[in-house]
C-alpha cells in the first residue's frame, strides 16, 4: 500500500478512506503524503511530531521577533546594524 518516493511515502486519498487505521499504526515509520488526482494535498503525521514541529515553529518565530527587536534597537541607538548571520553568530546559534 502507498508508494514511496525520495523516501517520502504516498498513499492516495482513497487509500486513506480504505485503510485509515492501518496508516495510523505505520505513522513511526514516517508522514504520509496524501495524493489526491495525484497532487499532494495533506500530510500525516504522529502528534509526537506535530507537537515537535509546532514548537520549533513557535521558537523560529521568536527568535525572528528578538532579532527584529534587536536589529531596531541597534538602528536607534545609530549603532552598526549586524546581519541576520551576524547576529546569529553573536547568539551562539551558528
Amino acid at each position: 500500500m502507498g508508494v514511496s518516493i525520495a523516501g517520502k511515502r504516498l498513499v492516495t486519498s482513497s487509500e486513506v478512506g480504505r485503510h485509515f487505521g492501518e496508516l495510523l499504526d505505520r505513522l513511526k515509520e514516517g508522514e504520509l503524503i496524501v495524493l489526491r488526482h495525484g497532487r499532494p494535498k495533506a500530510v500525516i503525521v504522529d502528534f509526537q511530531s506535530y507537537e515537535k514541529l509546532h514548537q520549533e515553529l513557535r521558537e523560529l518565530r521568536e527568535l525572528v521577533d528578538h532579532l527584529n527587536l534587536y536589529i531596531e534597537i541597534q538602528e536607534r541607538r545609530g549603532d552598526r546594524v549586524l546581519s541576520a548571520e551576524e547576529v546569529a553568530a553573536e547568539l551562539g546559534l551558528r
